[in-house]
């Protein structure tokens, strides 16, 4: 679906912003292990931050995973 998580074979998340057969993704890591070709699965997870009282004050990636070292 738009705007779900997909994920590389490595391991790199990705955004799938269309649903085209040539399809756009915006990546939520490190692409030097992508190549034009790879196969990714879907999550059928949306792009989503949690809320909770441990993210107060707490510097996150795109991902929700702390930058900080909380």
């Amino acid at each position: 679906m738009a705007g779900e998580l997909v994920e590389f074979e490595e391991g790199t998340i990705c955004i799938a912003l269309n649903l085209e057969s040539n399809n756009v993704t915006v990546l939520m890591g490190d692409d030097l292990m992508i190549q034009e070709g790879i196969p990714i699965k879907a999550t059928g997870k949306i792009a989503q931050i949690p809320v909770s009282e441990a993210y107060l004050g707490c510097v996150i990636n795109a991902l929700a995973k702390p930058i900080d070292g909380r």
